[in-house]
């Protein structure tokens, strides 16, 4: 007869707040977990200037009438798609590493970030948006 293994019922438990932890420190401006009718999600850079914060996001194969940027309350929406080809769905492929598909992405907005001046620039497959920051003696939004 096999090994016995111990019963470990906090397991999942802890395997759980171990992730919410990691979300918590190292994606404070929103996780990648994708929704459930997303394909693949891309890789995002968040850094903060003293005049604003910048988002990079890899969309390498990705044209730039096939990504939208939405704001909506407190969050800054990315979504679009990378599209595949006829040709590339009749090949027989050894390695498939590359997704393909619908992606969405969702971080939170600081209050200090000016909506109304939210710019975009898609450069060789790096979608960058910069989110300025209201200066120090503005008043804050409602």
């Amino acid at each position: 007869m096999g090994e016995e293994r111990p019963f470990r019922p906090f397991v999942p438990v802890q395997e759980e707040v171990r992730r919410m932890f990691h979300e918590l420190i190292h994606q404070p401006w929103g996780g990648r977990r994708a929704p459930a009718d997303s394909q693949w999600q891309p890789c995002a850079d968040m850094c903060e200037t003293p005049e604003a914060i910048i988002v990079e996001v890899e969309l390498p194969g990705v044209r730039h009438e096939d990504v939208h940027i939405e704001v909506v309350g407190d969050a800054l929406h990315i979504t679009g798609e990378r599209r595949t080809t006829s040709e590339r769905q009749e090949r027989n492929y050894y390695r498939l590493e590359r997704n393909y598909g619908r992606f969405e992405r969702q971080l939170h907005l600081p209050a200090s970030v000016v909506r109304e001046a939210i710019r975009a620039e898609f450069d060789a497959g790096l979608l960058i948006i910069t989110l300025p920051k209201r200066s120090r003696g503005a008043t804050e939004r409602p």
